[in-house]
């Protein structure tokens, strides 16, 4: 089975959004907002945004502080930390500001990604210094919830003003997204019946699809033609996730 990232329906709404940020026509209005339920993709689809474009990339931590989110910041871009809080605000500011002119430059995106944003969207502190970020250097900053920070950033005026218009929200695989996985990561042909039951029953996660993959795969290389339904008989597909039980095809 191929692992390589698969663009998908919600990786363009993605990337139809950050076209957005880039287009703004206020500088500041720099915050993108993603949210959606757990297992939609969006760390997957950000990280390898990130990857493609050397972007920063860094998952919040349940108990930041401000000193401590500093520090992570200028460690994932390979910067050492100064010893207080000031010489750590500038270095980031710095080290933002040197990247975004590069990659301006070499006219590729920019932005500082931040996962897991749920669990800074209560600290008005943390929210308030990323805001300072985009107010001085103009960086776009990605926040990438976990059903939750939608809602949340709705406590500060001048952030959620500067996100109005930058906000994707992540969906359910569609059975298109479905074909389309199989197509670019199955080693087997798989018949589009089974396709079928595979997206009904992987509930739209790309995980469980990836899974029930795995399973037609060890069948269907005993196989010369399409893998079906019945020659699945007897095999556990997958485990369902809202049940957490596992999906034995009867043929």
């Amino acid at each position: 089975m191929k692992r390589d990232f698969v663009p998908l329906s919600n990786t363009t709404a993605f990337m139809d959004c950050y076209a957005r940020v880039e287009e703004r026509g206020a500088p500041e209005n720099c915050f993108m907002v993603v949210d959606g339920k757990p297992g939609y993709g969006k760390s997957t689809t950000a990280h390898w945004f990130a990857v493609q474009n050397d972007l920063p990339f860094i998952r919040a931590k349940k108990n930041w502080r401000p000193t401590w989110m500093l520090r992570e910041l200028l460690q994932t871009m390979q910067t050492s930390p100064g010893t207080s809080h000031e010489v750590l605000f500038q270095q980031i500011i710095q080290e933002l500001g040197k990247r975004s002119a590069i990659a301006r430059l070499a006219e590729r995106p920019f932005a500082l990604i931040i996962d897991e944003a749920d669990h800074i969207i209560g600290s008005s502190t943390l929210i308030e210094m990323l805001r300072d970020f985009t107010d001085l250097i103009e960086v776009p900053i990605i926040l990438i919830g976990m059903g939750k920070i939608a809602a949340g950033i709705k406590r500060y005026d001048q952030v959620a003003s500067r996100a109005s218009g930058h906000f994707v929200e992540f969906q359910p695989l569609s059975l298109a997204d479905t074909r389309t996985l199989v197509q670019h990561c199955s080693d087997v042909e798989v018949d589009d019946d089974l396709i079928q039951l595979l997206h009904r029953h992987a509930e739209g996660y790309a995980r469980e699809v990836i899974e029930g993959l795995g399973a037609i795969e060890r069948v269907g290389k005993r196989l010369d033609r399409p893998v079906t339904i019945s020659d699945m008989a007897g095999q556990t597909l997958l485990t369902v996730r809202s049940t957490g039980t596992n999906l034995v095809l009867r043929g």
